[in-house]
């Protein structure tokens, strides 16, 4: 049984944004449609501004989303894992964190588990006296948005059906959780002693995803033991989460901001918040 989410409405300014982010996915999977499961979508063109490779498949998907955005009327500045940091019009009214493509491996290889994640903030830098917070992510295999408005409660919609709003899991028990993780080699010990305790491990290749599935109860936890937080990557998906009754916090268990930094040298742990705690625990974050 899951927590109750809260079932308020969107506001105005986030059902723009939502409009926009719905037109932006469709455009995404339209332009990239014929590159999933093509190896030549994987050639690598570049390295992007994250440090990590950007592939055909990334470069055609990051366009897309600038001519939907560019095509909007409203300005922003984006910052993209491929290109860094665009301003588009000439007075930004919000700022995005975005992944065109997360999940990138997934989409080359034809495994329908990857999605668009984009976040939509007005407060960096910007000195906005109304705050608003926007977070969507879109499975582009499956035609399935999750998305959520700071207060607003969070929400997931399948094309063509009715919104529907999402709660996380209320396993209490770490030893029932089943949960997402990362980690990297050579530390992949890190993920030991969490392992040891909870009831299953999944690695599915698309952090916002994960996110998304411990706001629908789906999974109860996702970490993310890398050491190297990538914020485009999570943003969004964090922010569903918070919204449908989740947890999320650095290693030590403090609050994780979005601020416009790509790259954030911390682990990222999320949950339902009923075991907090403990994995913080077992994952090392009382032993930093």
């Amino acid at each position: 049984m899951m927590k109750m989410p809260t079932t308020k409405k969107l506001s105005s300014e986030a059902a723009t944004l939502k409009e926009l982010c719905d037109a932006t996915a469709q455009v995404v999977t339209s332009s990239i449609r014929d590159m999933v499961g093509d190896p030549v979508s994987g050639i690598i063109l570049r390295m992007g501004a994250d440090g990590t490779p950007t592939k055909s498949i990334d470069k055609t998907a990051e366009e897309a989303v600038l001519h939907s955005l560019e095509s909007s009327g409203i300005d922003f500045t984006v910052l993209s894992e491929e290109m860094g940091m665009k301003t588009i019009g000439k007075s930004p009214q919000y700022f995005i964190h975005l992944d065109p493509v997360d999940g990138t491996f997934n989409a080359v290889n034809g495994i329908p588990f990857y999605s668009l994640s984009i976040y939509v903030n007005n407060d960096i830098n910007l000195k906005r006296e109304h705050i608003c917070r926007f977070g969507y992510v879109f499975d582009m295999a499956h035609q399935i948005s999750y998305y959520a408005e700071e207060g607003g409660g969070a929400w997931t919609e399948a094309l063509g059906f009715h919104p529907r709003a999402i709660g996380v899991s209320s396993s209490k028990s770490l030893t029932d959780f089943s949960i997402s993780a990362y980690t990297l080699r050579p530390h992949t010990r890190k993920i030991v002693p969490l392992a040891d305790v909870v009831r299953r491990i999944r690695t599915f290749g698309s952090s916002s995803l994960e996110l998304c599935l411990v706001a629908c109860g789906k999974l109860d936890a996702f970490v993310d033991l890398r050491g190297g937080l990538r914020a485009v990557d999570v943003a969004a998906g964090c922010l569903i989460v918070e919204e449908a009754g989740g947890v999320v916090t650095d290693e030590r268990g403090n609050k994780i901001r979005f601020d416009g930094d790509m790259w954030q040298k911390k682990d990222l742990v999320v949950s339902n918040g009923n075991a907090h705690q403990d994995i913080l625990r077992h994952a090392g974050g009382d032993r930093i």
